[in-house]
């Protein structure tokens, strides 16, 4: 029962996807010239602030050998800036407007729009706006699907006055604006994984590999986006990541019984902002994640007699 250290190992090895650059130059080309056209169509921005950019695993180095979609940040770099803990009233009317008033300031939802538009138009193929993204399919010479996040880019005040970067995006279902820290997420993970000689993003591409295999297979594991298991993994603390023999299955072992008995109340996002539980970049809640961390036990009981799926030693 259980996997053999060579299945571990080739699992959670760090992947560079050959395909994934020529991909990025492509799709980055082709929004520079759709950020053009969108500020001709509705001119409230200047298309020398938009900033396009790579993140996500590929960037925090977190994909695995299935490949996953590529996610572009298109972020307008000039946006009011607000502080929260100083503001007087006249201030928080004005703040408020700033979702509303088309006029004098710009939202989310609007940039979202115009540039879906203007994708459909240069690429002549069908694009989805998602949640918060805009999702372009694999077609023609492109390799992987590309989620489009376009934002603003925004100062958050903290209570003591400080500030991070944030990135400010629309939620589509929820019908309003909300923040993402995708600076603090990848910062604090690659300190964690330093802290844990690397052992924490091992395990991070291994339990993505483990959920891919099973929803191909025979779908013990239901589809849990990567964002969920690096912030779950994140809360494991960092002396669960080294073992006496330092074997990747011994690892694995006390990961994931630490987790199984673990309270989840107090688990937080790994940008340390925000709670895991609820509407935080997107929706997870504790009996999802106690679900998840059952069915890899169950995986992991039921290998190999289950799964026939050997993970390839050699690289993209």
């Amino acid at each position: 029962m259980g996997f053999s250290e060579k299945f571990l190992n080739n699992a959670s090895a760090e992947v560079t996807s050959r395909s994934m650059q020529p991909d990025f130059n492509y799709i980055e080309k082709i929004l520079k010239q759709a950020v053009v056209n969108a500020a001709k169509t509705a001119p409230y921005f200047d298309p020398k602030d938009v900033e396009i950019y790579l993140q996500g695993c590929y960037v925090s180095n977190t994909n695995t050998r299935f490949q996953s979609k590529l996610e572009v940040i298109v972020e307008l770099s000039k946006t009011r800036e607000y502080d929260y803990v100083t503001m007087v009233p006249e201030e928080v009317k004005m703040r408020d407007s700033f979702f509303i008033d088309f006029d004098h300031y710009f939202d989310v939802k609007r940039f979202k729009d115009v540039l879906a538009d203007e994708l459909e138009k240069l690429l002549k193929v069908n694009v989805r706006k998602n949640t918060t993204t805009i999702l372009v399919p694999a077609f023609g010479d492109l390799q992987h699907s590309i989620d489009i996040f376009p934002c603003f880019k925004y100062k958050f005040f903290r209570a003591d006055g400080s500030s991070v970067r944030a990135k400010l995006v629309y939620d589509e279902k929820l019908e309003e604006h909300f923040l993402m820290f995708t600076n603090l997420h990848q910062d604090n993970g690659n300190l964690k994984d330093s802290m844990t000689h690397g052992n924490f993003k091992r395990m991070v591409r291994l339990l993505k590999t483990i959920t891919a295999i099973s929803a191909r297979e025979d779908n013990i594991i239901h589809n849990v986006r990567g964002y969920y298991i690096e912030c779950l993994l994140y809360n494991v603390p960092n002396e669960m990541y080294f073992t006496s023999d330092g074997k990747l299955g011994s690892i694995f072992l006390k990961v994931i019984n630490w987790l199984n008995f673990a309270n989840l109340d107090d688990f937080i996002c790994q940008n340390q902002i925000w709670a895991l539980w609820g509407n935080a970049d997107g929706f997870w809640y504790q009996t999802a994640a106690r679900q998840f961390i059952n069915d890899v036990i169950e995986f992991y009981e039921a290998f190999p007699e289950k799964r026939t799926e050997i993970i390839k030693e050699d690289a993209e």
